[in-house]
């Protein structure tokens, strides 16, 4: 399985210097990122740290227009910030999760000016199942027409931007191993440096 080569690999490379790999994981609200990243976690014993992307809180639509021009140039902020933040925080991780519902434009465009390997995977899943599960988790005021095509342009983005797309419909096991499927080759271009010891005196 996938999720056992990269739970090795990861822990072989932890505690030293490094620019961590990312592995971003975008998809519109339902697929089920929340779920998927619990399960990641979980089978990778927390070796792995995960950047929620709407961590710091997410504006109201004024704030983002004031602050940032847009909710889209906000989303584009955001990612340039996380992107940064795991490479300056986590030097001794060799693998980094940013999740959260972003343009996969802006997460290229970060990783490459940053100079992180990174692979880009969105989650993605039918909008009749999408709307099924905002309504279990009783959101079904999210599951809106914006939102399905919100989700249709995460879709054909990432495909013409080169990125990954998992059907995340399924067992969250199968989804789980697929994203750690895309992020193993990541691991190939990480070049690990023990970090020194400190002198005794």
């Amino acid at each position: 399985m996938s999720v056992d080569n990269l739970r090795e690999r990861v822990t072989a490379l932890a505690g030293r210097r490094c620019t961590p790999a990312l592995l971003c994981v975008t998809g519109a609200s339902g697929v089920g990122k929340t779920a998927t990243l619990d399960a990641l976690r979980a089978k990778l014993g927390g070796r792995v740290p995960t950047l929620l992307f709407d961590s710091l809180g997410v504006p109201s639509e004024a704030e983002m227009v004031e602050g940032w021009e847009s909710g889209r140039g906000w989303q584009k902020a955001m990612t340039w910030h996380w992107v940064q933040t795991a490479k300056n925080v986590y030097r001794t991780h060799p693998l980094v999760v940013i999740e959260g519902s972003f343009d996969p434009q802006y997460a290229i465009a970060a990783c490459t000016a940053n100079r992180v390997s990174f692979a880009v995977v969105l989650l993605h899943t039918d909008d009749h199942v999408r709307r099924e599960r905002l309504t279990k988790r009783g959101q079904p005021d999210l599951a809106t027409d914006e939102m399905c095509n919100w989700a249709q342009y995460l879709h054909e983005s990432t495909q013409q931007l080169g990125g990954h797309v998992v059907d995340a419909s399924g067992d969250v096991t199968s989804v789980v191993d697929s994203l750690c499927a895309h992020a193993l080759p990541l691991l190939g271009d990480v070049p690990a440096v023990d970090v020194p010891k400190p002198r005794r005196n």
